[in-house]
């Protein structure tokens, strides 16, 4: 079967993404509607211990995974990626059951010592028991990864969010009315047999992939050869996921307990934070499924480019995946200071989360620009300075929580928020320059998309509001304000060649080079 090119890949990958954060997004709606804000934080609470537990159990397995088989393919060694698929199948297998064990065992002291709400402890277990799928599940999408069969993993992620959907959405219905604890446990077992579908899909897919048996068998790298790269490989992705599972964890345990002590009552405290992590959050961060797609992609790109010794290839993808997504982040942040108010409104008949929409969205260039170097430094092998800006990032977000957010409350959230954004993507850039031979081109990356998306944003919002009626449905005036914002941001860049087609051809490679 004919491998997929860097380019193909990317796009199979970014369209999965969106699919599945649209219906992700979907899903939130249906579930801040039916639960209201406080419902939204307390369901968010409880996936929080949960994803960090998810997080224990398979911190780095799909990275891992996905380096390594494409290392031995540019060794073109078959028994090498036998032998490391046999290895984090095991790994997986064994922590998963011992985490999921473990949280469904003390889920009780966790809901009232831990996150200090007991109603979390029904969800909590039900969700647990998805860990062990999920853990098993990301092994095998880090081998499509690496051997560019892209759909096979994205088929699996539409599906398997399709199917959560459907359930969470008949679950709601038929146990969730009324009580907020029945209610969070409906969802979680909507995402949990979700979860069992995808895996079943998954290792179908895997057993019958005819390259696995095709490819040239050459040489035993050895078990313990085996087992050494993966301690080296996966120990810092592996305490940089725990660090940042724990602290994500603590986070959301300190921030209503902070909004509480600003003045709120415990019930808006924990609609704020429902707000904010349930409601705005995934509205802000959709256009995140982009760069995760092309993050997941360029990690074994990189890799099995290094393993070549391909001189300038990652200089060319680094430059160049920036610069796209700078475009991207650019023209993110001007339709959502723009349109936040309506979309808050349209989408959860909310004002308020329209303006936090509007002023939390700042962030979004700089996270942008770290999720995507993050990929690019575990492809070159940094895992230890991700996990030391990590680590930097979280002592500095924590005690900015602790102290910020009871004396300022929602503005001090906002302003921690950005601060420790941009001091991430600081951090990573300055790694990235030091550790290639990246040129940045300040002007062409950033000034020309930020001076485009603030003309085109704020020309739209000129039309939509004195040339369209007043009395104009609010998803028509988002819809046109987004369709006339793009056709200028669109024609702005063109005119100042700012995207060329010699900035898209890098990304294609063939499947005969890889």
């Amino acid at each position: 079967m004919k491998k997929q090119g860097l380019a193909l890949s990317a796009f199979i990958s970014t369209l999965g993404s969106v699919i599945t954060k649209a219906l992700g997004i979907v899903s939130t709606i249906y579930i801040s509607n039916a639960i209201g804000p406080e419902g939204v934080g307390l369901y968010h609470l409880t996936t929080t211990v949960y994803m960090m537990a998810y997080m224990i159990a398979s911190a780095g397995m799909s990275t891992s995974v996905s380096k390594m088989v494409a290392e031995e393919i540019g060794h073109n060694n078959g028994k090498g990626i036998k032998k490391i698929m046999k290895i984090f199948f095991a790994i997986s297998i064994i922590a998963s059951i011992l985490i999921t064990s473990g949280i469904f065992t003390f889920a009780d002291v966790i809901g009232a010592k831990v996150v200090n709400d007991s109603r979390t402890v029904l969800g909590l277990r039900v969700l647990s028991l998805s860990i062990p799928f999920m853990t098993v599940s990301c092994c095998i999408k880090g081998y499509f990864y690496a051997v560019k069969k892209m759909i096979k993993p994205v088929s699996s992620d539409v599906m398997e969010q399709i199917v959560k959907v459907i359930l969470v959405i008949v679950f709601l219905r038929t146990w969730g009315g009324g009580d907020l604890v029945y209610a969070c446990a409906a969802i979680g077992l909507g995402i949990t047999l979700g979860e069992v579908f995808s895996f079943s899909y998954m290792l179908i897919l895997y057993l019958t992939d005819p390259d696995r048996r095709a490819r040239r068998e050459h040489k035993d790298i050895g078990t313990t050869n085996v087992l050494t790269n993966i301690i080296k490989l996966l120990l810092p992705i592996t305490l940089t996921a725990y660090i940042s599972s724990m602290i994500t964890l603590l986070q959301n345990i300190l921030i209503p307990v902070g909004f509480r002590k600003s003045g709120l009552t415990a019930m808006e405290s924990m609609s704020m934070y429902g707000m904010i992590q349930g409601m705005v959050f995934p509205i802000l961060f959709f256009p995140v499924a982009l760069l995760t797609a092309c993050s997941t992609v360029l990690t074994p790109e990189i890799a099995r480019a290094q393993a070549r010794n391909i001189r300038g290839r990652v200089e060319s993808l680094s430059g160049r995946t920036i610069h796209l997504i700078m475009v991207l982040a650019m023209i993110v942040v001007s339709i959502f200071l723009n349109f936040g108010r309506e979309f808050g409104v349209l989408i959860y008949h909310n004002s308020q989360v329209g303006q936090l929409l509007q002023l939390l969205v700042i962030v979004t260039p700089f996270m942008y620009i770290e999720i995507v170097i993050d990929g690019i430094l575990k492809g070159l092998g940094e895992q230890n300075s991700c996990l030391i800006y990590r680590i930097i990032e979280s002592v500095l977000s924590i005690g900015l929580i602790y102290f910020l957010i009871p004396i300022k409350g929602v503005e001090g959230f906002i302003v921690l928020n950005i601060g420790i954004s941009i001091l991430t993507a600081t951090l990573k850039v300055r790694r990235l320059i030091a550790v290639t031979d990246i040129k940045i081109q300040l002007i062409k990356w950033f000034v020309h998309p930020a001076l485009a998306a603030t003309a085109a944003g704020m020309t739209a919002k000129v039309i939509v509001l004195y040339l369209l009626p007043q009395t104009a449905a609010l998803g028509l005036q988002i819809t046109l304000g987004i369709g006339i914002t793009l056709c200028i941001y669109y024609i702005a860049l063109t005119l100042l060649e700012n995207v060329t087609k010699e900035d898209l051809a890098v990304l294609d490679i063939r499947g005969k080079n890889c």
